[in-house]
């Protein structure tokens, strides 16, 4: 099935550069090696198996991605170093690899496998039904599945501009419409209100951000958001932008476990959105639409 993916009213950067998204895909019931190679087998590429909990398929249809099972510990496989000087090997068919396998396959209930996205161009996106459609079919469960899973689908766009100006618009756009995205996007209540992942702006920061005389400049508008935002758990959140244009004032705001999460990137980290794999008819189109609405309100 063919879904409309919409375009925003700005498709190129301050620099003149084609805009783009990346996607995060987050599902269970899934083992990452398997998935891999079938997503190899539909999509094209080279695959790079690294571990049984880790996989990169690039030059696929839709670019590079990652497949990994969603835990430092796992992905770190910092044991194997050690290992490895005790005469213990990891190549395929070994028991040691045997068993990390059997660790994957024994974890995919609890912990998610995550398919990540290049940043893709917005006209490319419909090139992401492709995706779906493989993990639907190959028994991805989405949030939906189960009362224990609270799985998203993280968009993240990249800039239009950096300026201050630019940025508390996306801020306000958001905060106006954080209720209509939760009502038309059915974010599933799991993921609202079990979980600190998507946990809204507080009360304070709206009525301050949406205030007609809040007029920031750039250092203002970091100090402000990391004043009452010092975390990730944010539906959008924009500690990778404030990052990109203050890395130092961003760390000293952020208790140390938060540090080393954030990456610095010129994009949103938009995280409500709910991940329905395996859903009849769902698309990554409905959610990326929702965006696009922000984008037009922000541009207006």
């Amino acid at each position: 099935m063919k879904h409309s993916y919409l375009l925003p009213p700005r498709l190129v950067d301050a620099a003149g550069q084609p805009r783009r998204a990346g996607f995060e895909f987050e599902l269970g019931n899934l083992p990452v090696v398997p998935t891999a190679e079938t997503l190899q087998s539909t999509l094209g590429g080279e695959l790079d198996v690294r571990s049984p909990f880790e996989a990169v398929l690039t030059g696929s249809l839709i670019g590079r991605l990652k497949i990994e099972r969603d835990a430092a510990l796992l992905k770190s496989v910092r044991y194997r170093k050690w290992l490895q000087q005790l005469g213990v090997a990891f190549a395929p068919g070994t028991l040691a690899n045997d068993i990390e396998t059997n660790i994957d396959n024994a974890s995919r209930v609890l912990i998610p496998c995550e398919v990540v996205t290049e940043p893709i161009p917005f006209e490319s996106l419909h090139k992401l039904d492709a995706l779906v459609e493989t993990l639907s079919e190959l028994g991805g469960e989405g949030t939906q599945q189960s009362i224990i899973y609270a799985f998203g689908m993280h968009i993240n766009p990249s800039l239009p501009a950096s300026d201050a100006g630019t940025l508390r618009r996306y801020i306000q756009a958001f905060l106006l419409l954080h209720s209509w995205l939760i009502e038309d996007g059915d974010i599933d209540i799991t993921r609202r209100f079990l979980t600190k992942f998507i946990d809204p702006f507080p009360r304070e920061y709206a009525e301050l951000v949406l205030d007609m005389d809040y007029l920031p400049d750039t250092v203002r508008l970091i100090d402000d958001y990391l004043r009452f935002n010092p975390t990730r758990n944010r539906a959008l959140d924009l500690l990778p932008v404030l990052a990109h244009l203050d890395e130092s004032r961003v760390h000293k705001a952020l208790p140390r476990e938060e540090q080393a999460l954030v990456s610095a990137r010129p994009a949103f980290h938009y995280r409500l959105p709910d991940c329905k794999i395996g859903e009849p008819g769902w698309s990554a189109a409905s959610a990326w639409n929702q965006w696009v609405y922000l984008e037009q309100l922000a541009a207006d």
